[in-house]
């Protein structure tokens, strides 16, 4: 399923477009709008952007080929696990912008356990098929994750975490000193209320919580 994005004005690798993709800092941009994200169940988001320079819309394009700027620094390699948590759970999704949210500063724990930085762009929530069965877990309640995106401020890379890998920054509610958020699961709804940190299972995992 692809849904429309707000147009937003980013920098494509080039070697991404090529077809010879590289991963370090040492790359020619180029000016794109991003205008889309194709879903596509068990894999991470694909990204539709408009290249004015050739009149070209590229299709597929990887999330950790997109920056917002035009000029790369960072040390070492950018991968999909490195700004993406979570493969899409349904092909069914809706884009929002959580008006709350709009310029408040989000702050991702990756994978690895690093933290970046950016200002909010969008979210998009998985939802049920629209025709057939799917047994995917869209629907499931404890695996149900939104998928926030932002720009790094450090690299610019295009990041995207789930609601509960993420903080926000509200400049008008959040305290400077935040209490630690490590108490807060994520529970299943039925036949009763059951955490992932409790109970261990689907692949025995502690990684569900809020903490850093």
């Amino acid at each position: 399923m692809i849904v429309d994005t707000p147009p937003i004005e980013c920098y494509v690798k080039k070697s991404h477009l090529s077809g010879e993709p590289r991963f370090e800092s040492e790359d020619k941009m180029v000016f794109a709008v991003l205008v889309g994200i194709r879903f596509i169940r068990n894999r991470s988001p694909l990204f539709i952007t408009y290249i004015p320079s050739v009149g070209a819309v590229y299709d597929k394009v990887n999330q950790n080929a997109i920056f917002n700027k035009s000029i790369l620094s960072y040390d070492g390699s950018i991968d999909l696990d490195d700004v993406a948590w979570w493969d899409c759970l349904s092909t069914n999704w809706q884009l929002i912008e959580m008006k709350f949210l709009k310029y408040a500063e989000i702050e991702m724990i990756t994978r690895n356990g690093e933290e970046r930085k950016g200002i909010y762009l969008f979210t998009c929530d998985p939802q049920e098929p629209q025709h057939g069965n799917d047994y995917g877990e869209a629907e499931v309640w404890h695996e149900h994750k939104t998928k926030t995106f932002f720009f790094d401020y450090e690299t610019g890379v295009l990041c995207c975490t789930p609601n509960n890998k993420m903080r926000v920054w509200s400049s008008s509610l959040t305290p400077k000193q935040r209490d630690d958020g490590s108490w807060l699961r994520v529970y299943r709804d039925e036949p009763e209320l059951m955490s992932h940190e409790e109970n261990q299972f689907l692949g025995d995992t502690e990684r569900f919580d809020y903490g850093e």
